[in-house]
């Protein structure tokens, strides 16, 4: 019924929005996942979604032990989705963007690909849940270790008052990390957005991709328009 009712729901909003979305769920409960897409096949451009991936092999790299550098360039990078504090870590601390395949690899998320520009790397919605479930719903992952995840998770619930649209409508807590970008093969934009809904049993991760967008307030609204419903049919 769940999957019925999600799936419904879904499918009704991108009908109204038209251009090209794809969301996936998991459920902390049970482990289940939902998802729908509307252009089956089609990866999206991570935009800024990528920074959880980067800062996640910054802690694993570390472990977990940054320095007074490195926190201030992750608390940029999350909190207000500095795009310079993004580059630095990558170059300085990671090897350059194309290591990011390093971390795709362990996680297992073998649709998503790193690109010469961080930002416009491809991926799909449930390669985002692997990501999360490693940081949110498996603490027995040794990825990363409960420091690390834990710093992550502070600052996904703790980001500017700016960043804090997307997967975060209809719910009073959240942990995200929001993309927007003008796409790079059209100029239309690509509008994002990864995190957690913490509801006791009823406790979720969630990815939402969009592309094509008018423009950037059309993104937001079909984000949070399909975030919204699925707080409303999970309880």
């Amino acid at each position: 019924m769940t999957a019925y009712t999600l799936t419904y729901n879904w499918q009704q909003i991108m009908g109204s929005y038209w251009n090209s979305s794809s969301i996936a769920i998991q459920l902390q409960r049970n482990g289940v996942e939902y998802a729908t897409t509307n252009n089956p096949g089609l990866r999206y451009e991570v935009a800024s979604t990528v920074k959880v991936a980067v800062l996640a092999m910054l802690l694993h790299n570390t472990g977990g032990n940054l320095d007074s550098t490195q926190q201030s360039l992750a608390m940029r990078m999350i909190r207000n989705s500095d795009n310079d504090a993004t580059t630095a870590i990558l170059t300085n601390y990671l090897g350059g963007i194309t290591s990011l395949s390093a971390i795709y690899s362990a996680l297992g998320m073998n649709q998503t690909t790193a690109a010469p520009h961080w930002g416009s790397s491809l991926t799909v919605p449930s390669d985002q849940l692997k990501l999360l479930k490693m940081i949110y719903l498996d603490p027995s992952s040794n990825y990363l270790n409960d420091k690390s995840r834990n710093y992550i998770k502070w600052l996904m619930n703790t980001v500017s008052a700016e960043q804090s649209w997307g997967i975060s409508a209809g719910s009073s807590n959240y942990y995200l990390k929001n993309g927007w970008r003008p796409a790079s093969d059209n100029g239309l934009w690509e509008v994002n957005s990864i995190g957690y809904i913490p509801n006791g049993s009823n406790s979720y991760t969630i990815a939402v991709y969009t592309r094509n967008n008018r423009n950037f307030n059309w993104g937001v609204s079909y984000v949070e328009a399909l975030a919204r419903i699925t707080r409303q049919i999970i309880g």
